[in-house]
């Protein structure tokens, strides 16, 4: 998802042809036409949707070396990182399936399952995976639909060197400690938060951190909240995510829904705000902001208890063949190339920085990727939930959380909101 250097998000989809590699082959042991003419490949184009901002240019070489491979062969790549959702939703209404094409794990992935390749016998291809990430891509019925790309971790993001200017030697794991490191920061002249409230999904994403219950995982939250049994106003700790927002507020910038993702990396790696909320996904743009910005993430606090602070972690994105493609060997031929093959685990373990779903020796380049490995191998990770959740969670629940933000809703008020956007499947 990313690469060394930022790749400009754009507000629209851009299809990215790559250059072709066609048209200089002949015919069957280089036979020509009746006239002496070279024969022509056909040329074969292969339609990809890939919903990331980063590594473009990275990518669009591991496309080219796959047409070079494959005379005849154009890779067209629409690159759509805002509103992928939606836009990849339009080309499945339209007709026009993409032959390749990655969404969030979970209840998106599981919408499109319908159109998607079934790899459960696929068995060589599998055994390039490791078991666990494979389970994300599973239907309902045990069947492997989609295959993962690369673990991705969630949380508060510090700046250490400015944690260390403001004299703050241990991470804050309350809420209260939280409070108290803001107005160290603060004092310190340094702004604490620069949260990304302009971006919904963001701000969803945060939310989930209070939504955790520990004792049971994401996958159990989410049964609960889908048999009613469990209410957005019922969490323990629901509640203190409005007093984290108000922390954002106070000791954020004076328009915090003007605050996007890029302009909140771009602060946290060139120490104008300590923290933020993202993944990390996010290591070549912090990279390519200031290569030698000190960060590391931060569990984040939800309640008066250290042991509740949360990082999530989820082999979240997950790629899907087209089952009905015209060119359905190819298209497999190709995901499992940019997954699997020696550039594909290069992509992902230097210039994305990120463990690969598939098995690899290469070494993850990512420092945010190697700091969450700490909390990993202590058993202080939880599953991803808003990948769990119902597809109009993510807008609705961000929705109420820039109004509370704001002024324009109260606490009890976006707690409603969550509730109507998860509603209970069993009435």
């Amino acid at each position: 998802m990313m690469k060394k250097a930022l790749a400009t998000l754009l507000t629209m989809a851009i299809v990215v042809p790559t250059l072709s590699a066609c048209g200089g082959s002949t015919g069957e042991n280089g036979g020509g036409t009746s006239a002496g003419q070279p024969k022509k490949t056909e040329e074969i184009t292969l339609k990809i949707f890939d919903a990331h901002a980063y590594g473009l240019e990275e990518y669009a070489e591991m496309a080219k070396k796959f047409e070079e491979s494959h005379p005849g062969v154009k890779i067209e790549i629409q690159h759509a990182a805002n509103d992928s959702r939606a836009l990849l939703q339009s080309r499945v209404n339209s007709g026009d399936i993409p032959d390749v094409f990655d969404v969030e794990s979970g209840t998106t992935a599981k919408s499109y399952y319908e159109y998607a390749y079934d790899w459960s016998n696929d068995k060589d291809t599998l055994a390039k995976f490791k078991e666990e990430a494979l389970e994300t891509g599973k239907d309902d019925n045990g069947n492997i639909m989609s295959l993962p790309w690369t673990y991705e971790n969630l949380g508060l993001i510090y700046n250490k060197d400015l944690f260390e200017k403001a004299g703050i030697t241990k991470l804050p794991a309350t809420m209260d400690e939280l409070e108290a490191a803001c107005e160290k920061l603060s004092v310190a002249g340094i702004t604490p938060f620069a949260i990304p409230a302009k971006e919904t999904w963001v701000l969803r994403q945060l939310a989930t951190h209070f939504i955790m219950d520990k004792s049971i995982d994401s996958k159990g939250v989410a049964e609960k909240l889908n048999s009613g049994e469990l209410k957005f106003a019922d969490m323990k700790n629901f509640q203190n995510l409005f007093r984290f927002l108000d922390l954002a507020v106070k000791y954020g910038p004076d328009k915090p829904l003007e605050m996007d993702w890029e302009t909140s990396e771009n602060m946290l790696a060139n120490g104008e705000a300590a923290i933020i909320h993202m993944g990390d996904w996010a290591q070549a743009a912090l990279d390519s902001f200031n290569p030698d910005a000190n960060l590391g993430f931060l569990p984040c606090p939800v309640s008066d208890k250290p042991e509740d602070a949360t990082l999530l972690s989820n082999c979240n994105w997950t790629y899907i063949v087209n089952k009905d493609s015209k060119n359905l060997d190819l298209a497999k031929e190709y995901m499992e190339y940019i997954l699997t093959s020696d550039e594909g685990q290069k992509w992902m373990c230097d210039i994305v920085g990120a463990v690969p779903g598939a098995k690899t020796d290469l070494e993850v380049k990512g420092a945010l990727a190697n700091d969450a490995k700490t909390y990993i191998e202590q058993g202080k990770t939880n599953g991803w939930i808003h990948t769990l959740a119902p597809n109009e969670f993510s807008d609705i629940a961000g929705s109420a959380m820039q109004a509370y933000m704001i002024g324009e809703m109260t606490a009890e008020q976006a707690t409603a909101e969550f509730q109507r956007a998860w509603p209970a499947l069993n009435n």
